[in-house]
């Protein structure tokens, strides 16, 4: 077994995680079942409802870090919550501009500029649902202020876990690679306690003050003991705040990268490159990717995260991409044109 789909089960085995497949309002489980790697409860999944449905009223909430422009695996989360939104479900994209001006240093006016990008980005791709930042919610910010008499910052929840394979490459990248904004700058312990905390009241705040049964936040894989982090800072918390994690499977990076990120040069397909690079990028992935199954194949996470197929769609193009020949490289030109048509939401 590869090093990404070894770290889902070893994930979902270490912390009691539940591997969604199941239908998600009107989203078929043949897309939840390919895009997402684990929950934290897939029968919040199957409970969840839209504004007028039986059911728990449930926010599906993705984010982006503004450390740069969105690569391919930023553009699935966006992706997810278009797929939910278009399920009939309330979503939410949070910009999370204040967390890099408190946490990283960054300048707020070149934050704020990016956070503009990356709104007009969501509604060129075709994204209707809600889009906000950090900076700009002060009702959130008072949410973060009701709790931090009952939060310990310091008190940071311990995971007794063995890192997998793929978590040793990925930390190893970073290490070695990792490269940030220019702007970024040193910052206090206090402004990393700030963002902590605003990212708590994130949490929190659609069940607490919004009338939300329920919230779910779509994170990447590798961020998934944010949802553990935060619950465990509630513990002494006199609120009953109801969220879960659904987490999306990770796009491969490029150049034998674990991952696609923002701080690692070159690991990434990014909004930003010109069309005709993006398509060569797909097929420079295909090409070195080889003979290989669905569930390794760079070209097919990147399909099932960043595309709109549905289940059926989905189901043909991994029949062919299992039995390689023609089907298959006639999907992976096909997608290598989606993503490069879709690039060009970026604004320039």
């Amino acid at each position: 077994m590869s090093a990404l789909p070894a770290h889902y089960e070893a994930l979902r085995d270490a912390f009691g995680y539940d591997q969604p497949a199941v239908d998600v309002g009107d989203l078929d489980r043949g897309v939840v079942e390919r895009a997402f790697a684990a929950t934290t409860n897939e029968s919040a999944l199957s409970a969840a409802a839209g504004g007028d449905g039986d059911g728990r009223e449930t926010l599906f909430v993705a984010s982006a870090g503004l450390s740069g422009t969105p690569h391919v695996g930023t553009v699935a989360q966006m992706f997810a919550v278009k797929r939910l939104e278009e399920a009939g479900f309330d979503t939410e994209f949070l910009l999370a501009d204040y967390e890099k001006v408190a946490a990283s240093g960054r300048d707020l006016e070149a934050v704020r500029r990016l956070a503009d990008d990356y709104r007009a980005f969501l509604d060129g791709i075709g994204y209707e649902g809600s889009v906000r930042t950090q900076w700009g919610a002060t009702d959130v910010m008072q949410t973060a202020l009701r709790l931090a008499p009952h939060v310990d910052l310091a008190d940071t929840p311990e995971f007794d876990v063995e890192p997998t394979e793929w978590v040793d490459a990925l930390q190893a990248a970073y290490s070695e690679h990792r490269d940030g904004p220019e702007d970024e700058a040193d910052t206090t312990d206090l402004g990393g306690d700030l963002a902590s905390l605003l990212c708590l009241a994130d949490f929190v705040h659609p069940t607490l003050a919004d009338g939300y049964d329920q919230t779910v936040f779509v994170l990447g894989v590798d961020e998934h003991a944010l949802v553990l982090a935060n619950d465990h800072y509630l513990t002494d918390a006199p609120f009953d705040a109801a969220f879960e994690g659904l987490f999306t499977r990770m796009v491969p990076g490029l150049d034998g990268h674990p991952k696609m990120a923002k701080t690692i040069p070159g690991s990434g397909i990014t909004m930003d490159q010109d069309p005709s690079d993006v398509r060569r990028l797909v097929h420079e992935a295909h090409a070195a990717d080889g003979d290989v199954p669905p569930a390794e194949s760079t070209v097919f996470q990147m399909l099932c995260l960043v595309s709109d197929y549905g289940a059926d769609r989905l189901a043909d193009v991994e029949a062919a991409c299992r039995r390689g020949g023609d089907d298959w490289e006639a999907a992976v030109d096909a997608y290598a044109d989606d993503l490069a048509a879709l690039s060009r939401a970026w604004p320039a």
